[in-house]
Formats: structure tokens, C-alpha cells, sequence
């Protein structure tokens, strides 16, 4: 057949309607979907808004259709989602995220908002403003977003796509009840396996507490997960997985899917759900060292060489969970269960009669005990460092062997620190809350070395109101920066420089020679029960009994007053506690009568600025401080009959 213009225009023509007829009428004919609870009939205004949505050219960067790989926008689309959509507007490009289920997720007048200044609300936006459309045009846009998708508000984790979906580690282990004891139920039900997997791959992100905050967290952007609290207590084991294979986008959470097998997957899982997200307390029943451990004798002499590396060690990695007094109170033990020991209640035995030997301490030390959080640091540390931290435990904090004797010349720091001063940022208000969290339990709120911690320790911590009497030079600043980051010689005083930063090394010195060398102001005018705290206004024992269903227990108040409180306000609040005396900065005013409980609530919880008074927040969760305010209200501060 000969083409000439007039068959190739018909036969154009036949082709093309060819295509419409088949990407087009045909199937709209033949595609019929079920609905879907997603689908919905649109109100007046949403339709409005909906024409307003894709005449507007919102389509062009905001698609609304979620494929099989969009595990971060929620159920897969179904045909059926779009019935009532005719024309459909499912985007073409994805500049913006996907808004198939944005439906109250977001409040109406927040999409009014964000139309109108895209930028008040995500700074890089490149989306265009909208308020030229006038406030009715805009509402409608925000109806038609409000009731897009499923129209769920909860906040959850998103679901686990496929292969994960509904995954589960159906091992179970199995164990006569007459065999519940440490090590071989721990091994058999793949905890010690577990265990070892997070100390190598997860401890120096999520830490040995499973909070989020090992060593390395914080150089991070994104904070390690905490184990400790919700969405983890209760997620599915499918998202555990999940994440642990995967990674979590954005964050260096790695795919350990690509180095680590299915068992060992699920091993990490094991350990972390049993010992941080689901803690139960169990009975560690370790027995005596085994095999290779048993009879082990510490081969490096003790002397101040080998207790520093110790000190190092422990101010590094354990002092977060024992506490650096080692009397189990460190920053990280909550939600432990165990808690971590205390090695200063006696039943470690004396130095005459020690209960555990060199080999217990080095056994546990290297591959943890079981069913607790306490690692395998053999996985970490050498077998000179894990003997040098046996030396340290024992001679400094359980006191089981005698310690060198303290050396007639002072230990040289570095000369680098002599020549450090105070820099521009340093904050003496910060650095009383530094101190109050790290410090006072051994140095005492009134650095009077009376901490509630220090008592058991030898030598005992330094009466720090001896600093007055030396000569405030910038000399001193660097000496006291030294000190600070190294310890001191011979004692339990920590490397603060393996644990804190130089910042807010800075700000505890310049605290502490505020308040021992130049001395800070008394202030009568400190407790002013008229002038309240707007916040703490409304704040009351009843609120907190009634409405939080909580209790108070004002016998536990007035031991805990008599721990942190006495030592500057005295037994009966006058402000003459003992900690007072030989200070450059005076007691406290006495406590006035009818303070209220907002108002020692507040104090309590916020503490005085420009006083030594701190925030107690670090140092005593809401029930202690409820039961120190009930306590001083009522005993302290309550008004006598006649006045």
C-alpha cells in the first residue's frame, strides 16, 4: 500500500484512538474497585478544597499513593482508596512528602498556617506561600488535608514492611524449675550470647544501661535509642528486628543485617528486650569462678600507677551505673534490675577478712555476671587494664587490700593545665548544678567533705572550704583544672576529665571558688513566701496525692532533710546547719513561717540563683522531693497556734 498524506493521517488518527480507547475508556469501564474504610465521600467545602489542591498545582510536588518500598508513609495504596476521586490526582513527584494519610495528623488552622508561610514552620521549604487565595480558599484546602486517609491521630511506630511483617523469634527455652540457676539457665536461653554481641556492637552507642547514652552517643546528631522507656517497653518483635537488620535511616545506626546472621539478630534482640525494655529482677546466683578464672591472682603491684589506669578505667565506663563512690547510685542505674551493688555495705569484708578474691573480682570484671546488665569487658579491655581495675575496686572502694602509701611529692600534672584559665564562657550557675549532680555526694552541698556517699571512703573527700585559704591567682585556676581531670592521688576522686567535658570542669571550679574564696552574698531576702515562681503557683500536695494517685511519706521527708538539707539549714531550718561554719559563704536565712508547699516545691526543684542553694533534680526524682516539701511545711515552716 502506497502511503500517501491521506493514509498516514487516518491511520494516525486510528492509532491514537486506539490508545485513548485502551488507556483510557476501557478502563475506566472495566476497573471497579471495592472501597476501602480509607475512601470517603467529600463534604461540600472538602471538594472545594480538593479542586483548589490540584488547580493550584499542589499535585506537582505532593503525590498521594504509597508503594510497596514507602515503609516511612503508611499502608500500601489500594484502588479502592480513590473511588469517590474523579479526576484522580495521585502526583507526579514527591519534592514534598506524600500526603495519602496526612488527615488529623495535622490541626486545620496549622495547614492554614503553614499555606500561608510555608517557612515559619521548615525553614529550607521551597514551597511557595498561599495566602493570595484569601481565608475561605485556604480553609477548604485545610478540610480536604484533614480528612485525607485514615484520619488516625495516634502517634506510633511505623509498621514493619515486608519481609519483616509479623516476624517473630519463636525459640523458647525450656528449663525445669528445679534448674533456675545462674549460669546455665543465662547461657541456655542465649543471654550470655546476646550479651556479648551488644558489648561489641551496641555499647559504646546505647550504653551499658541501654539508655542511649553510651560513650560515643554523644558525638551523634541523632540520640541512640533509650531501651528504657516506651515505644521499646512494648514494641512488637517485628520491629526489633526489623531495625536491628535494616538500620534507622538517618542516623548511623547500621544495617547489621549485611555483617551479623539471623540468630545473631535475634540473640542482640534477646538480650536487650530481657535486661532493658522488660527488666524483671532475678537472682544472678554466679557461683565461683570457673575453669580458667579459678585461683587467679593479681599479677601488677599495686602502686599510684596502676590505681590511676584503674581510676581511668572506672571514671570511663562504670561509674555511670556503680556511681564513682561505688556505693550503686551512679547517673545511669535506673531501671536496672539488679541494681548495681553497693561495694561500701560491708559484704565485701575487711582487710582482714576479705570475702571475695582476686579472681572473683577479675571474673566478673571479664565476662560480666549473669542476669544483669553488667558487661563482658574482656570484649573490651586488656587483661592488664581489667587487673589494674580489680587493684582500684579493691584497695579504694571496697577496701579489701591495703593501699600504697600516699607519695611525699605531689603528683606533677601536665604543665599544659598549669597554664589554663578561666574561659569567657564559664558559668558559676551552671557549675553549682554540675557540682550539685557529680560532686556533692562525697564533698557535701556545703563542701564540708561530708557527703552522704563519702563516709566509707579512705582517705575521706576534701573539705573544700579549705580552698578559701589559699590565694586566688590565676595560678590557682589551671591547678584546680588539673586536679579536676586527673584526680587526686591515692584516692577515690574521679578522672573527671574521662567523664565530664572541659565546660563543665570549668564551671564546677569556678563554682567552687565563688562560693570558698571570694564568698557569696547573703540574701535575707532569699525566702519570700508573697513572691512565687508563676509555674509553681498552682502546685500542691493535693493536686499531687489526688489527682496524680501518689503518696507522701513525711517520716522518709525528714530522714531525707537530714541527708541533704540539715547540713546548711540546720535541724530546725534556722540556717545554721554545721556545714555553715568556716565559709566564706554564709548559712541560709532561717525558714519563715507559712511557706507553701508550691513555694518549697519550687525552691527545691529550681534551687536560688546567686545562693549555694541547687536544683534537686538531678539528685531526687518528684516523691523525695514531695516528701522533703511535706516534711518542712509541716515541721519547719507550719504557723504556732496564736500567731
Amino acid at each position: 500500500m502506497k502511503m500517501t498524506p491521506r493514509i498516514i493521517v487516518f491511520g494516525s488518527v486510528v492509532v491514537f484512538a486506539a490508545v485513548v480507547l485502551a488507556t483510557v475508556f476501557i478502563p475506566a469501564k472495566l476497573w471497579n474497585p471495592e472501597q476501602t474504610v480509607v475512601a470517603h465521600s467529600y463534604t461540600e467545602r472538602q471538594g472545594r478544597g480538593r479542586v483548589l489542591f490540584y488547580s493550584n498545582g499542589c499535585n506537582y510536588c505532593h503525590t498521594q499513593y504509597v508503594r510497596a518500598e514507602d515503609t516511612a508513609m503508611g499502608p500500601v495504596s489500594e484502588g479502592g482508596n480513590y473511588v469517590f476521586d474523579n479526576p484522580m490526582i495521585l502526583g507526579s513527584e514527591r519534592t514534598g512528602p506524600d500526603l495519602s494519610y496526612v488527615g488529623r495528623k495535622r490541626g486545620e488552622q496549622w495547614e492554614i498556617d503553614h499555606l500561608k508561610s510555608p517557612r515559619d514552620f521548615s525553614p529550607l521549604s521551597i514551597m511557595p506561600r498561599f495566602e493570595f487565595l484569601g481565608d475561605e480558599a485556604l480553609k477548604d484546602i485545610a478540610a480536604y488535608l484533614f480528612a485525607l486517609g485514615d484520619r488516625v491521630a495516634q502517634v506510633r511506630m511505623i509498621p514493619s514492611p515486608a519481609p519483616y511483617a509479623q516476624k517473630t523469634n519463636n525459640t523458647e527455652i525450656m528449663v525445669s524449675p528445679g534448674n533456675g540457676v545462674g549460669w546455665p539457665t543465662w547461657i541456655k536461653a542465649g543471654l550470655q550470647h546476646g550479651k556479648e554481641i551488644y558489648i561489641e556492637r551496641c555499647l559504646t552507642c546505647h550504653g551499658c544501661a541501654g539508655n542511649g547514652l553510651g560513650t560515643y552517643a554523644g558525638t551523634l546528631v541523632v540520640t541512640p535509642a533509650n531501651f528504657k522507656q516506651q515505644p521499646f517497653k512494648s514494641m512488637p518483635q517485628d520491629q526489633w528486628f526489623w531495625h536491628v537488620s535494616e538500620g534507622v535511616p538517618g542516623t548511623v545506626m547500621p544495617p547489621w543485617k549485611e555483617s551479623e546472621s539471623e540468630e545473631d539478630r535475634w540473640a542482640v534482640i534477646h538480650y536487650v528486650r530481657t535486661m532493658f525494655a522488660r527488666p524483671a529482677i532475678h537472682d544472678p546466683d554466679e557461683g565461683d569462678p570457673p575453669g580458667d578464672y579459678a585461683g587467679m591472682i593479681n599479677p601488677l603491684p599495686l602502686n599510684m600507677e596502676v590505681l590511676d589506669q584503674g581510676k581511668t578505667i572506672f571514671t570511663r565506663e562504670c561509674l555511670v551505673c556503680h556511681g564513682d563512690a561505688g556505693r550503686g547510685n551512679g547517673p545511669y542505674r535506673s531501671g536496672l534490675q539488679p541494681t548495681p551493688p553497693d561495694f561500701g555495705d560491708g559484704s565485701y569484708g575487711t582487710l582482714d577478712k576479705p570475702v571475695y578474691s582476686d579472681a572473683d573480682y577479675f571474673w566478673r570484671i571479664s565476662v560480666g555476671v549473669p542476669w544483669t546488665a553488667m558487661p563482658t569487658w574482656k570484649l573490651h579491655y586488656s587483661e592488664q587494664d581489667r587487673w589494674a581495675l580489680v587493684h582500684y575496686v579493691r584497695a579504694l572502694l571496697t577496701q579489701t587490700e591495703v593501699a600504697p602509701p600516699i607519695p611525699k611529692q605531689e603528683f606533677n600534672y601536665p604543665e599544659i593545665y598549669k597554664r589554663q584559665r578561666f574561659p569567657e564562657t564559664v558559668n558559676m550557675e551552671r557549675g553549682k548544678a554540675v557540682y550539685a549532680e557529680h560532686c556533692a555526694h562525697c564533698h557535701g552541698l556545703a563542701l564540708d567533705g561530708k557527703g552522704w556517699d563519702g563516709r566509707g571512703l579512705n582517705p575521706v573527700p576534701a573539705d573544700l572550704r579549705t580552698m578559701g585559704k589559699e590565694k586566688m591567682t590565676p595560678e590557682s585556676q589551671g591547678e584546680h583544672l588539673a586536679k579536676v581531670t586527673f584526680g587526686i592521688h591515692n584516692s577515690a576522686m574521679p578522672a573527671w576529665g574521662e567523664f565530664l567535658p572541659e565546660s563543665q570542669r570549668w564551671d564546677a571550679i569556678k563554682y567552687l571558688m565563688s562560693v570558698t574564696m571570694m564568698g557569696l552574698k547573703k540574701t535575707d531576702s532569699q525566702y519570700e513566701p508573697d513572691r512565687m515562681n508563676a509555674v509553681y503557683l498552682t502546685v500542691s500536695r493535693d493536686m499531687w496525692i489526688n489527682d496524680a494517685g501518689m503518696t507522701i511519706d513525711k517520716t522518709r521527708g525528714g530522714d531525707a532533710y537530714a541527708t541533704y538539707c540539715a547540713t546548711c539549714h540546720g535541724a530546725q531550718g534556722k540556717g545554721d546547719g554545721p556545714g555553715t561554719a568556716d565559709s566564706k559563704s554564709p548559712g541560709p536565712a532561717a525558714f519563715p513561717q507559712g511557706m507553701s508547699d508550691g513555694y518549697v516545691y519550687w525552691r527545691m526543684t529550681e534551687g536560688i540563683s546567686g545562693s549555694t542553694m541547687p536544683g534537686f533534680t538531678a539528685l531526687l526524682d518528684d516523691r523525695a522531693i514531695w516528701n522533703i516539701t511535706a516534711w518542712v511545711v509541716d515541721n519547719l515552716s507550719a504557723k504556732k497556734e496564736g500567731n
